[in-house]
């Protein structure tokens, strides 16, 4: 009976103490971050960087200094100077502490009298703290975002922003595009939803596969298949190294903050709704990931070219990518 009395108040004390080391060890890595990125904003101010311009572009001009980051966890402290706004000058390269990340819009803090505030969010075991600029000086807040007119900060990379980068080929951009980007301004959107992918659109007989035209004669039936996939094999690939890459510190806070994991799961969204439009006028519907079926033309002349597509939306609304894979020419002879 002690030994289970023990265990018990063991436990309990553990779950205790546990519970007070959780609460307060997050406190304690958002103090640590904003007062590392307070130091380094200030640091930025502690003298003159002209001579840097004129050492890396060979003469003399304005200049202004930023902290930009470059990930949800990687920043660096950069000069501007302004006739080269496109090419900082990297001053040091930096990593927010364990277990915080940065899961605001805003790409970081310039420091000019001329430019708005600036403002970040930082986030460590589901704690967030508000971090931002106000008259060259930086501040943060635990409990509201400051009632401020924000600068989106410097230009960046999607991912410093909190978006991502689609592959437009395989994913199909969700929400809000952001095209002041460095690395994707095209592709650049809050999230990525994997499109269906037309893996094969064939015929029996068989098509010229340079030219993908099929030839039959009048009164022949053609047999039509295809084959939908998800795109995930190329979508994650080499994900896997990455991921074993990961520290732990990463692993846990993908586990209680999922906002931060940039993954794309779940595949296509069925049913699927697929349309094959022969070229004369009839269609083809299914829902299938794969079919097989049969047609037949009928051509009034001495030859007749159709145009046979395929198309697929899955059940979000995400369409195929209309490429070569998704047409052919059917050459009708009499």
């Amino acid at each position: 009976m002690r030994i289970l009395k023990f265990f018990f108040f063991s436990l309990f004390g553990l779950g205790i103490f546990g519970s007070i080391a959780f609460f307060l060890g997050r406190e304690v890595l958002l103090v640590w971050a904003s007062t590392v990125l307070r130091v380094d904003y200030e640091f930025l101010s502690k003298k003159s960087y002209g001579e840097e311009c004129v050492r890396q572009f060979s003469y003399g001009q304005d200049y202004s200094t930023q902290i930009r980051f470059t990930s949800n966890k990687n920043y660096n402290l950069e000069i501007v100077c302004a006739d080269f706004i496109s090419s900082p000058i990297i001053l040091s390269t930096k990593k927010l502490p364990p277990l915080v990340y940065k899961t605001s819009f805003g790409s970081g803090f310039i420091r000019d009298d001329e430019e708005l505030p600036n403002f970040v969010e930082l986030t460590s075991l589901l704690r967030k703290l508000f971090v931002y600029t106000e008259g060259n000086k930086m501040h943060s807040s635990y409990f509201v975002k400051p009632d401020l007119d924000y600068n989106n900060g410097p230009v960046s990379t999607c991912q410093a922003h909190n978006y991502q980068c689609c592959s437009l080929d395989l994913q199909s951009g969700l929400g809000e595009q952001f095209t002041e980007v460095n690395d994707c301004p095209k592709s650049c959107y809050q999230s990525c939803l994997l499109r269906p992918v037309i893996l094969s659109f064939n015929t029996r007989p068989s098509m010229d596969d340079a030219t993908r035209t099929v030839e039959i004669n009048a009164g022949e039936v053609i047999t039509f298949s295809y084959v939908i996939g998800n795109g995930k094999k190329d979508v994650f690939q080499g994900q896997l190294s990455t991921a074993m890459k990961e520290s732990f510190f990463e692993k846990v806070q993908t586990i209680l903050n999922k906002e931060n994991d940039g993954s794309i799961g779940g595949g296509i969204a069925l049913p699927l709704d697929v349309v094959i439009d022969f070229g004369d006028g009839n269609q083809f519907k299914g829902e299938n990931a794969q079919e097989t079926f049969d047609h037949n033309y009928v051509c009034q002349n001495k030859t007749c070219y159709f145009q046979a597509t395929i198309s697929v939306a899955d059940a979000r609304g995400v369409l195929s990518v209309d490429n070569e894979l998704a047409n052919m020419v059917i050459k009708v002879n009499n």
